[in-house]
């Protein structure tokens, strides 16, 4: 009975230590699974607040694209809406128009250079055959050129540039006469239309105009006469301020002691007495420009007309004076021909 008792007691106390052992195993693990579910709380709430700021980060990033794209959709919408409006309108700048207007401007550039160069070569060619130191006007007049010069197309000399297709020369010191002024009205080759109007067949010839502003007692009445070919002489008829032609002149043909008539039937000669005709066309210098046999030779080709009035308008920028005698010329284009066709013509000045 005793062993019994004792086995009893030893199997209650190994119970007990089986189940004291039991509990503290059971209370250790209860702990560490607490604090491993803490730790996993823990590391599970970090990624959620991570993801909470990248979502506010995406969402700025996003808002500022999405302003983005609507202020280039704005701008697309205005240019689209201006492309409307104006889509029929030209471009305001384009390589080809502004070619051509770089094409239009070197061609006036060049041209300017070159008509003035010519028309200075003309003029030169004028000085140094009548105003030379040998010249007619020189032998004619104690002063030539002495007046104040705009611009001079070489040093030392006579002409005044008044324009590239105008020159002049103011002459005095003579008797009968306060001077003659020499205007060179040439065409105006440095200008482009013009260029291309003469280019075209359009163009009008270098004109040489002197005139004389005679003294009061020099010109009186019945003094008024012309000559010169028909068509010219019509037109100057028809000239405003010229009226006296043609209220007071008739046309005369003069004629030689045996009936044959001194100046060429292309040539017309108005005066206000038949005396004063023939006293004109019997000169020497006016028969050898306007005669029957040397009008072709002589007059045809520089002769435009001669007319003395007493009722003269001012003409190209000359002084006002009406008791004028003037002489108009043309000139050849040709610088070296000037000389040549036109010392007859110029012979006619001091004659009359």
């Amino acid at each position: 009975a005793r062993t019994m008792a004792s086995g009893m007691r030893g199997r209650w106390w190994l119970f007990a230590v089986c189940t004291l052992l039991a509990a503290l195993l059971l209370a250790r693990g209860a702990h560490a699974s607490g604090a491993d579910w803490d730790a996993d709380d823990d590391e599970f709430a970090a990624p959620q607040q991570k993801s909470d700021r990248f979502k506010d980060a995406a969402g700025k990033v996003f808002d500022a694209v999405d302003e983005e794209a609507e202020k280039a959709a704005a701008r697309i919408r205005a240019e689209e809406r201006r492309h409307a409006k104006f889509k029929n309108y030209p471009p305001m700048f384009e390589w080809r128009y502004e070619g051509i207007g770089l094409i239009i401007i070197t061609l006036w550039f060049v041209n300017f250079l070159v008509g003035d160069a010519k028309n200075k070569k003309l003029a030169l060619a004028f000085e140094d055959a009548f105003c030379a130191e040998d010249g007619i006007f020189k032998s004619q007049f104690a002063s030539v050129g002495d007046i104040p010069k705009k611009v001079a197309p070489r040093k030392g000399s006579v002409l005044s540039k008044e324009a590239s297709d105008e020159y002049k020369i103011w002459c005095s010191g003579r008797r009968f006469c306060q001077g003659a002024m020499i205007t060179l009205k040439l065409k105006p080759r440095h200008d482009l239309y013009s260029a291309a109007t003469a280019f075209q067949g359009g163009s009008i010839p270098d004109y040489c105009v002197i005139e004389c502003l005679m003294n009061d007692e020099c010109i009186q009445p019945g003094c008024v006469f012309a000559f010169g070919p028909k068509d010219l002489i019509e037109n100057l008829e028809g000239a405003e301020g010229e009226k006296d032609l043609k209220k007071l002149c008739q046309t005369f043909v003069p004629k030689r002691d045996h009936g044959q008539r001194v100046t060429h039937k292309d040539v017309v000669i108005k005066a206000e007495s038949a005396e004063l005709a023939n006293d004109v066309v019997f000169t020497p210098e006016v028969v050898n420009v306007i005669g029957e046999s040397t009008w072709v030779a002589n007059g045809l080709a520089s002769l435009v007309a001669a007319h003395c009035t007493d009722e003269a308008p001012p003409k190209f920028g000359s002084p006002p004076h009406p008791k004028t005698l003037r002489f108009q010329f043309t000139m050849p284009a040709e610088p070296e021909k000037v000389a040549g066709a036109m010392t007859e013509g110029m012979n006619l000045v001091p004659a009359l």
